[in-house]
């Protein structure tokens, strides 16, 4: 018993060594002192383009930041670029440039003017290119009809795919000329007053990847259409 109540008056007196000592006095041991870490920022917003990338960082309210740095490619690659004092709490715009068609993870560091390192911020992006490109359909033509009378050719489309941004209508005018429309996503129908009868329709269809894209991308062909009169 004696042995057990030795054991118990040891334990008794290290717990209250440890309540009387500072909960963070371990921090006097480390290298250096305390560890400070310059805010992160809240978020990115990432807009891709045509090999490039935009970046929206959205920056804490810590004015200790002074720049950053960005890797990607398992850190192969890197950007750093300093942080004005006037958009600290604000919005910082990022271009990422000659990126190669692909996907991309990054890390995001910000520092201060001694030197500390934020936590990273890890996001990903995508960069698109040919291969995207070449991969594109043109929106469809649903029908097609002349009015003799009133000499008007009226083209009918197909809904579009939902990040299409708009498509060229190209034709041969009564003057023989060749001349062209563009119509939005939003345009069910087109009217040519002038189109020369007889005449083979051209159209190409432009999109973006997704609705944040900074970059429009064109089909690489036009598609052709023989329109019939009855």
């Amino acid at each position: 018993m004696s042995t057990i109540y030795k054991l118990a008056t040891c334990l008794f007196f290290l717990a209250a060594f440890a309540s009387c000592t500072d909960w963070d006095d371990f921090k006097k041991y480390q290298a250096g002192g305390e560890i400070v870490y310059p805010g992160k920022g809240d978020t990115i917003v990432v807009a891709s383009g045509r090999n490039r990338m935009q970046l929206l960082w959205v920056l804490g309210a810590d004015p200790r930041v002074i720049k950053y740095k960005l890797y990607w490619n398992n850190k192969a690659d890197s950007l750093e670029a300093p942080v004005p004092a006037d958009v600290i709490g604000d919005t910082m715009k990022i271009m990422i440039e000659t990126l190669p068609e692909g996907s991309y993870n990054f890390e995001m560091f910000s520092l201060d003017a001694k030197g500390n390192i934020s936590v990273p911020l890890r996001f990903n992006g995508r960069a698109y290119g040919t291969n995207y490109e070449s991969g594109l359909l043109n929106r469809s033509i649903r029908s097609t009809s002349y009015n003799d009378s009133l000499k008007t050719l009226e083209v009918l489309w197909n809904d579009p795919d939902t990040v299409n941004v708009n498509t060229e209508l190209k034709y041969i005018g009564i003057d023989s000329k060749t001349k062209s429309v563009v119509l939005g996503p939003e345009i069910t129908a087109s009217e040519v007053k002038d189109w020369k009868p007889g005449t083979i329709l051209s159209y190409r269809s432009s999109f973006k990847p997704d609705r944040k894209a900074i970059d429009v991308f064109t089909a690489t062909k036009y598609d052709t259409l023989s329109v019939t009169i009855k």
